[in-house]
């Protein structure tokens, strides 16, 4: 059933758009540069339900260039967790969390790009440290949270990676590979991850835009976000928590105006094997506002 939905989704979009794009996708990283002149503040709204956890994130993202080719992206999430886990004894314990998260300082360097009207063809490189701002120690029932259960993760993770996105009237498509290195922290590694991503991006209405009027565009967006993860490693030892999470994200992006963009996705999972605290994850959902100045 929930198969035949997301074809549905797909179907519909497809056929209103491909007769024949100017914002990132919703997930996927988008290899152009923002404008130097245009800084973006991002408010974006993340929930998360899985076996042994339920989350909502409020992300505060600043995006700006210092020139047509280098991009900075800074990330300052709040969380609210609801956690379930084994304590001592092994009975279930239940605790709620809420606090500062993970930041993350992400660059992007503009790599090559060739424009012409109505399209461009970009590609860019991607580089990402996160920083241990969240806490990772909360205990409840005598027993210390699992650190994947925990507001941070007590380490530092380093990123590198590459987005290469074509933009062809009113299509777009990207592709991001993205490579995430995970620092020892209190004895345990977090593996490390391996993202593919691909996003297509329609613009459904208006089919062509009318000169000199402003007029309120509507995009669909696909994506589908692969994750690879490598064993952690705790006391020298595999923790066996390697696996592949595969996602399907439908979505919708809107802008009611040149300055203000709203767009929202669900997600769902279609493949996992990842045996870990979080346990299987049920189904994700993104709301977003950007604001452009």
């Amino acid at each position: 059933m929930r198969g035949s939905i997301l074809l549905a989704v797909w179907i519909v979009t497809m056929t209103t758009c491909a007769a024949h794009s100017a914002s990132a996708q919703i997930v996927t990283e988008n290899a152009g540069v923002v404008s130097p002149e245009t800084p973006i503040l991002r408010e974006s709204f993340t929930y998360l339900d899985g076996d042994h956890a339920r989350e909502f994130r409020w992300s505060h993202q600043l995006i700006l260039a210092t020139d047509p080719s280098r991009e900075f992206r800074l990330t300052v999430p709040t969380s609210w967790k609801q956690v379930e886990f084994a304590g001592p004894g092994g009975q279930r314990e239940e605790e709620e969390l809420f606090g500062l998260g993970d930041l993350s300082l992400r660059f992007k360097q503009s790599l090559w790009q060739r424009d012409d009207v109505m399209e461009s063809t970009r590609w860019a490189a991607l580089a990402e440290v996160v920083a241990p701002t969240g806490e990772d120690d909360e205990r409840e029932g005598g027993a210390q949270i699992p650190r994947r259960l925990q507001l941070g993760t007590g380490d530092w993770t380093l990123g590198a990676g590459s987005a290469f996105t074509v933009i062809r009237d009113r299509q777009r498509f990207s592709a991001e590979a993205y490579f995430r290195h995970r620092t020892p922290h209190e004895g345990t590694r977090f593996g490390q991850t391996i993202d593919l991503n691909l996003a297509w991006w329609c613009r459904i209405k208006p089919v062509q835009f009318a000169p000199d009027h402003d007029e309120i565009e509507v995009r669909g967006v696909l994506e589908l976000l692969d994750t690879y993860r490598f064993s952690s490693q705790v006391g020298g030892r595999s923790a066996g928590d390697d696996g592949l999470l595969v996602w399907i994200a439908p979505g919708l992006q809107v802008y009611p105006s040149k300055t203000f963009l709203f767009e929202a996705n669900v997600q769902v999972p279609v493949f996992q094997n990842i045996d870990d605290a979080l346990g299987d994850r049920h189904v994700g959902a993104t709301l977003v506002i950007k604001f452009l100045f």
